[in-house]
């Protein structure tokens, strides 16, 4: 059993019901009427809808506590989905992950395993499911990114190019193959303001890095705060990449520019976002080339269909929004454009004492 402090409890309930009525205008067009929600005290059992007269649905207060908000939201589209088959489709004598069920997760990108064992179920999320082959293809790129950190520029910009490539050939050879892809989403980066920065690292990954973005609303359960988060969408494999090329590019954006301030003498962050737009701006020129160089080769990505599919299912009702950014100083952009052109992703180490991503350099 879980003990809560009373006003934590209303919090994480308000949260609740306002992910409910954004689920039901996303993915059920305001059908439903919204029912009691509460919290569970049980360290077992993941979430539960309790129809009937009672239109209770509970979601685990020791599933808020312990992991990722976005696991909660799993959990509560879960058990919407037995509430719209019970009050909706007004079926209540079928099994209770039935067909009808399972149409409905499936139509939805609901995971339609999101019962049972707490700990079973959080634990199997958390977890890497990659395969042999992309063990293998990320274990390759690792070594690659190891080597981009040698002191020669050239030598390190040839190891992220070849890093690159092996993964453009790696998706290729999956479209090719017709296989079953087993994609998922993921909300990555802390939930705050939406800005230029962030949107174009957001653009660069899913431009460059097989995966699909877009930008959610997200709820830290821990802080009460609410904010944007990017939300990205692809293989487990690239997901992991994808993941590792936005810390990195938000963690040395940071290091770039107060190496910058430091040689300009420059006092406070005035130009800090003008030169970070630029870096971001540059490494973004940088892998355009290196795009037309492989379509050179004939390697060529013109996407894939089917994680587009599962994307616009997940968010049928996307809205798109543009950042604008002023510049405030040419040098700083400049300077920053400057550096982007020659911005070489490492390998990092991750610390465990900071959870945060630490350069080998």
């Amino acid at each position: 059993m879980i003990d809560l402090d009373s006003k934590i409890k209303t919090l994480w309930v308000r949260q609740l019901k306002k992910d409910w009525e954004i689920a039901n205008h996303h993915y059920f067009r305001n059908r439903m009427q919204l029912p009691n929600i509460d919290l569970l005290t049980s360290e077992n059992i993941l979430g539960k809808w309790d129809g009937g007269h009672k239109r209770n649905l509970l979601i685990s207060a020791f599933l808020i506590k312990n992991y990722p908000w976005a696991y909660s939201q799993e959990v509560l589209y879960h058990e919407m989905a037995h509430q719209y088959v019970e009050e909706i489709l007004r079926i209540r004598d079928a099994l209770p992950h039935g067909e009808v069920f399972q149409k409905i997760c499936h139509e939805n990108c609901f995971d339609h395993k999101a019962s049972g064992d707490l700990q079973t179920w959080a634990g199997s999320k958390s977890k890497s499911k990659l395969g042999l082959k992309a063990n293998k293809m990320i274990d390759k790129i690792h070594k690659l990114l190891a080597l981009a950190q040698s002191q020669n520029q050239h030598e390190a910009q040839l190891a992220m190019v070849k890093a690159q490539e092996l993964l453009l050939k790696y998706n290729i050879s999956l479209l090719d193959a017709e296989t079953n892809w087993n994609y998922i989403h993921k909300q990555i980066g802390e939930i705050g303001r939406k800005n230029p920065i962030k949107s174009l690292i957001g653009t660069i990954l899913s431009k460059y890095f097989f995966i699909e973005a877009i930008w959610v609303f997200g709820y830290d359960q821990h802080k009460n705060k609410e904010g944007r988060v990017l939300e990205i969408y692809g293989t487990h494999e690239n997901i992991e990449m994808a993941e590792y090329v936005h810390d990195y590019l938000h963690n040395i954006s940071e290091v770039l520019w107060l190496e910058h301030r430091h040689k300009k003498k420059i006092i406070g962050n005035r130009h800090r976002r003008t030169f970070i737009y630029g870096l971001l701006h540059g490494f973004s020129n940088k892998l355009e080339t290196h795009v037309a160089e492989n379509k050179s080769r004939s390697l060529i990505w013109k996407g894939d269909p089917r994680l587009r599919e599962y994307y616009r299912r997940r968010n049928p009702r996307i809205c798109t929004e543009r950042s604008y950014y002023s510049g405030s100083s040419k040098d700083a952009y400049n300077s920053g454009l400057n550096k982007g052109k020659d911005l070489v992703i490492h390998k990092g180490i991750h610390d465990h004492n900071l959870g945060k991503v630490r350069f080998l350099n």
